[in-house]
């Protein structure tokens, strides 16, 4: 029974209670029990009423902003810690509570909660952890006072950060010019510990063969210039001339002497020659022979010179009917010496005596290998020799050139 029951109780036994049989006039009297039961009803409907109105006039509405946004809440408690309850928010180690969990609350009281994000700062390879309740990128990089005019931070500034955390990547910049192959070098500020890691910023790629000045492990420092040389191996074919082949002179005795018969034009070939060619920066730097294939054979000419000798003699005159080289020396011999093998001009005009067919001075005979006296020699070897004077000095040394053409 409760203490409202018990109460109830007690007040029922202050009424006198009458216990003789009713007349069979009178009405019917409730019980006592009824009595109770009506007791009872009507004061737990007035002891509900009040509660209600306490319940009421003790509720307070709080806010309470967790990262940024604001969440109403309707608690009976009297502290923040009540109030965090109500709203099924728990505080971590991490996280950042105004005010303290502790501190007493009224209606219109507000809260503020921040959470704690776990952050791996990695800067130019160098690691580490640490908590912030910075919600975006942006608020972390200020909160850790990155310099973000030496640092790039690789992630978008305007990101959120996930209540589990994230990982943040940065390298300090550098001024470094880079000239990639034949292009002009340009200034550029671009984080990295190391070459490779600012070609990589660059989004710059190398090819097998390509090639960096310097190295790409050095160590990277202000002011330094990086050369990317831009290498190419490549098989090129060309066609290519193969010259034409010495002519070949045979003698044919059946042929007049001082005469040429071609019996095969000679002509010159070609090749198609494959070879690997390697530039570097558009500049050809190496070039390799790999094969080489005939495609036109080239030609050797084939001549034949008489050998027949047409010398004749009539009389004490020497006639050649030669025209060896373009030059009539039957012309020639009758000018200087009307075709008389033993002509002497012992006192020319000017110079030395001469002899023979074509009028040789014995120093000039001597200089095509004559020896002793032209005239002593014989017409054939006298028109041998005129022709050797004549390959090396032309018409020049005869006073009769004219006759010759």
């Amino acid at each position: 029974m409760t203490l409202l029951e018990q109460r109830i109780d007690d007040d029922l036994d202050a009424f006198p209670v009458d216990t003789a049989a009713p007349a069979e006039t009178d009405r019917p009297r409730r019980s006592r029990t009824t009595k109770r039961a009506l007791i009872v009803s009507g004061a737990a409907a007035l002891v509900l009423a009040v509660s209600a109105g306490t319940l009421v006039s003790m509720t307070k509405s709080v806010t309470i902003t967790v990262d940024g946004t604001p969440v109403q809440v309707s608690t009976l408690s009297g502290s923040v810690a009540g109030a965090l309850h109500s709203a099924g928010l728990a505080v971590g180690e991490h996280d950042v509570l105004a005010p303290v969990a502790e501190t007493p609350i009224t209606d219109g009281s507000t809260v503020t909660l921040n959470h704690g994000r776990l952050l791996t700062v990695s800067i130019d390879g160098v690691q580490q952890q640490i908590w912030t309740t910075a919600r975006t990128v942006d608020e972390a990089v200020a909160a850790l006072g990155i310099d973000t005019g030496r640092v790039q931070i690789t992630a978008d500034r305007s990101r959120q950060i996930p209540l589990e955390g994230m990982t943040l990547t940065g390298g300090t910049l550098h001024r470094v010019s880079i000239s990639d192959g034949a292009g002009a070098a340009a200034a550029l500020s671009l984080p990295g510990a190391t070459v490779a890691d600012v070609l990589a910023a660059k989004g710059i790629t190398l090819d097998a063969d390509d090639t960096v000045t310097p190295a790409l492990e050095s160590a990277v420092t202000d002011g330094l210039a990086i050369a990317v040389n831009r290498t190419v191996v490549k098989s090129v074919v060309v066609t290519e001339p193969i010259a034409q082949p010495a002519d070949v002179t045979t003698e044919d005795p059946n042929l007049n002497r001082g005469t040429t018969a071609v019996l095969q034009e000679g002509s010159p070939g070609s090749a198609a020659v494959t070879y690997q060619v390697t530039t570097v920066n558009g500049v050809e730097s190496a070039k390799t022979e790999l094969s080489r294939t005939v495609t036109k054979a080239p030609v050797t000419g084939q001549i034949s010179t008489g050998t027949k000798s047409t010398l004749r003699w009539e009389g004490n005159q020497v006639f050649f009917d030669d025209f060896e080289y373009g030059v009539n020396w039957d012309g020639l011999a009758n000018c200087e010496s009307t075709h008389n093998p033993q002509a002497v001009n012992a006192n020319p005009s000017a110079g030395l005596p001469t002899y023979g067919l074509f009028q040789f001075d014995l120093p000039t005979w001597a200089s095509v290998g004559g020896s002793g006296n032209p005239m002593d020699a014989t017409p054939e070897e006298q028109i041998m020799r005129a022709k050797l004077l004549y390959q090396s000095r032309g018409l020049e040394p005869w006073a009769c050139a004219y006759a010759a053409h």
